[in-house]
């Protein structure tokens, strides 16, 4: 093989073909991968940050709800306990009533029970008188 002029025509031919390229396809091309890749990166940070939001977010929701399940627990022993005092109160209050009415039924058989032994007595003479005349046959 013989080096001639022709292979010198060819390096510089070369040469401007690739510095022609370089400048219209190369570069450009290599610029538009930069710049995708520098946006991908970007989103996959920005969906990085997103992430560790809604994370954060998620954490907050999840504590809330626990703190206010434990709000509601003792609201609800609360009022368990108030309605128990409340029941309590009421049967304390139905019992005393309950003895109010008991004690005034047996004062009023009570006096029932006088009023009729007063009524018997009264009426234990005549009774006698009445019976005696019966068994003996003429007025007493």
């Amino acid at each position: 093989m013989s080096i001639d002029y022709t292979l010198l025509v060819q390096i510089v031919l070369f040469v401007a073909l690739w510095l022609v390229l370089k400048r219209l396809w190369f570069d450009p091309a290599l610029r538009v991968i930069r710049e995708r890749t520098a946006r991908s990166e970007g989103a996959v940070r920005e969906a990085r940050a997103i992430q560790a939001e809604a994370e954060r977010l998620r954490a907050e929701h999840a504590a809330g709800l626990d703190q206010a399940k434990g709000e509601a627990h003792t609201e609800m022993q609360e009022m368990l306990r108030q309605a128990e005092a409340e029941q309590q109160r009421l049967i304390a209050e139905a019992r005393a009533e309950a003895q109010r009415t008991l004690s005034d039924v047996r004062a009023q058989v009570a006096d029932e029970v006088a009023g009729a032994r007063l009524g018997l007595r009264d009426s234990a003479g005549e009774i006698a008188r009445i019976v005696a005349q019966k068994i003996l046959g003429r007025p007493a």
